[in-house]
């Protein structure tokens, strides 16, 4: 189990570097060739639909609540988004910002559900991936009400219907980098329901004994990164490119790495880029946002100089991802299971049996 989630792990690892390199190329304008890094996003919903059907349909089954469900998904998910905005915050202070009221409403739960009512531009200002974090929770929420319902005909129904949604945003916009502004907001929902019902499939298909020829775990991982450079000649093809890669090449890519076999000596660092995957994720924009705005604030240095002390901060960042996932958001999330652990405990006899099954994690969670 433990080589078998690696390989996911590892995928969303670098996938979450990726992100970090496209967003580090727009504040430093310094080139990494990653432009196509935003598909990265709808790989996560991918691994995220395969992991939760793997993780908690049973459970659901046995008896786990909607309702338990969702704070359990509450509690993986906010602990790492709350400490990022209070970082945000701090820097949003620090350059002169004012701390308006619709700004500071982000910290509280509720915003990450109404955030795009309240937020013209992007939907969350503070920290920017929040936005794929609102879809995930509102897809999560609605696997888990449907998730009796599913057979692999009806999942290929809802994708069908999200498929129509792609196309209509690649119509409208251009290309699939869609969701994370109020403008392009309705595109987010066909995004995440196809990714994440075509992890959903991907289980369902391995439950009923399909399996696909394994293959080199190292050729997923350069096909994983070849996707993430924009390799589209002209501007007028990204709405191919991004259908092709959102529809086909990301859904396979998961598919394959179910079954790949990761190297022995790669499980251990495949398994550490997934656990700091999703502080990355979390953390990258408020840390190097901050740093751009001691640049601008500071005397003028020499290019190269500048390049130097970027590339230090792409490392620091990475390393304090690291940090903060292992003195902050694992023990806390560890702290909330031990108290969900006791208050199921605590509970009427006649209570479903399933305080144990909350109290674990998978190793593999999505962004």
């Amino acid at each position: 189990m433990r080589k078998h989630l690696a390989s996911l792990d590892g995928l969303r690892g670098v996938a979450a570097l990726a992100v970090v390199a496209k967003h580090f190329q727009n504040f430093s304008r310094i080139n990494l060739h990653a432009q196509q890094a935003s598909a990265a996003v709808d790989l996560f919903f991918v691994l995220s639909g395969y992991v939760i059907a793997l993780a908690y349909e049973e459970r659901l089954a046995k008896g786990l609540s909607w309702r338990s469900y969702m704070r359990v998904r509450l509690e993986r998910l906010y602990p790492a988004i709350f400490g990022a905005l209070v970082i945000s915050g701090c820097i949003w202070l620090a350059a002169g910002g004012r701390p308006y009221p619709q700004l500071l409403l982000q910290f509280a739960i509720i915003p990450v559900f109404i955030g795009p009512l309240i937020f013209a531009g992007d939907l969350f200002p503070l920290d920017d991936p929040q936005w794929s974090l609102f879809f995930e929770l509102v897809v999560n929420g609605a696997h888990a009400a449907i998730f009796r319902w599913l057979t692999p005909l009806r999942i290929g129904v809802i994708m069908a219907v999200s498929f129509v949604g792609l196309i209509l945003a690649c119509h409208h916009f251009g290309w699939l980098d869609v969701g994370w502004t109020r403008r392009s907001f309705w595109c987010g929902f066909p995004r995440t329901a196809w990714g994440f019902f075509a992890g959903v499939l991907i289980f369902k298909l391995r439950q009923r004994g399909w399996r696909l020829p394994q293959v080199p775990y190292w050729i997923l991982v350069l096909a994983l990164m070849a996707c993430m450079i924009r390799w589209a000649p002209s501007a007028k093809l990204y709405w191919a490119r991004d259908m092709l890669l959102v529809t086909v090449i990301l859904p396979a890519l998961v598919a394959f790495a179910v079954d790949a076999r990761v190297p022995e000596r790669w499980v251990g660092p495949a398994t550490w880029l997934g656990a700091i995957s999703y502080p990355l994720y979390t953390l990258h924009v408020p840390l190097l946002r901050g740093f751009r705005w001691l640049l601008m604030s500071s005397p003028a240095l020499p290019i190269w100089e500048r390049r130097v002390l970027w590339f230090v901060v792409l490392f620091a960042v990475i390393a304090f991802a690291a940090l903060y996932e292992h003195y902050f958001d694992a023990p806390i999330r560890a702290a909330l299971g031990r108290r969900r652990g006791r208050r199921r405990a605590a509970e009427p006899a006649s209570a479903p049996p399933v305080a144990a099954e909350l109290t674990r994690q998978p190793h593999v969670e999505a962004v």
